[in-house]
């Protein structure tokens, strides 16, 4: 039988250049104590290997995965300009917190948020108790969800052969109209009716994004904080508004969504 390999009590650590240095990703907070680890045995964190563990913090539990320094700490904002690198590590990220969420009420902590350590992580949280307090209390039971309103292409103008620059200058003021209307259709009574409904449902609104505002078809974007036990209503007034507008508008509505638009702001720079 072959021996087996013994280990030198005077061998020297490996040097730290030969160990990978970590750093702490953090997804979110969940109340003490928390769902079952064993929910997200299978979940890989934000690159791709890491377990995603709890972590007792100032009586609140953080949702963690530990990750190599060299990529989410020194070099994370080089990285962060390489598209493909950033949606693989960000979609990572979305998957954790999402799968959190559905387990508990979440606070969720966006993209980017780095501890040197266990004990500034711990400063952190215990730093900021009053603040998740109250995020907490806004936050229970409830969900986010998007809504956006999309106008639907008019029906083109007949075909007419212009023959005479009168014509020309009555066509082009006929599509100058046409483009006025759908300006003045962003305040209509409709529209205005559509987000009061919104609002007797919904626990909190925000603005939507920035990003989706530049389109020219959008008529209305907002952000809902909606109780989980009204999500019957939201479907409801969807599908309302969508037989009414079938011929008009497109209704887009997204969620749920962990409440990432409703809370205080109180992440740290990363490397803490």
């Amino acid at each position: 039988m072959a021996a087996g390999v013994r280990a030198n009590p005077l061998a020297k650590p490996a040097p730290r250049s030969q160990v990978q240095a970590k750093v702490i990703h953090l997804y979110g907070l969940t109340q003490a104590p928390g769902p079952s680890a064993e929910l997200f045995r299978d979940l890989k964190g934000v690159d791709g290997a890491a377990a995603v563990e709890p972590l007792a913090c100032a009586g609140l539990i953080c949702w963690i995965s530990r990750v190599p320094e060299a990529d989410f700490a020194r070099n994370l904002s080089t990285n962060m300009q390489d598209l493909d690198w950033l949606a693989a590590a960000t979609t990572r990220h979305q998957e954790v917190v999402s799968a959190i969420a559905q387990a508990a009420d979440v606070l969720p902590a966006r993209f980017g948020i780095e501890f040197l350590n266990d004990k500034s992580l711990g400063s952190h949280v215990e730093s900021r108790q009053a603040a998740w307090k109250a995020d907490f209390n806004r936050i229970r039971g409830k969900q986010e969800w998007g809504v956006k309103v999309f106008a639907l292409p008019p029906a083109p103008l007949p075909k007419k052969k212009i023959r005479t620059g009168k014509e020309y200058l009555e066509a082009k003021s006929a599509l100058s109209r046409r483009a006025a209307d759908r300006d003045t259709e962003r305040s209509s009574p409709e529209l205005l009716n559509f987000a009061k409904a919104l609002e007797s449902i919904a626990d909190d609104i925000a603005e939507g994004g920035k990003l989706a505002a530049a389109r020219r078809d959008l008529e209305f974007h907002k952000t809902l904080l909606l109780k989980r036990t009204d999500r019957k209503k939201l479907e409801a007034l969807m599908r309302n508004y969508s037989r009414k507008w079938k011929d008009k508008r497109r209704i887009e509505c997204t969620g749920p969504w962990p409440p990432f638009s409703f809370l205080s702001q109180t992440e740290s720079p990363n490397n803490e």
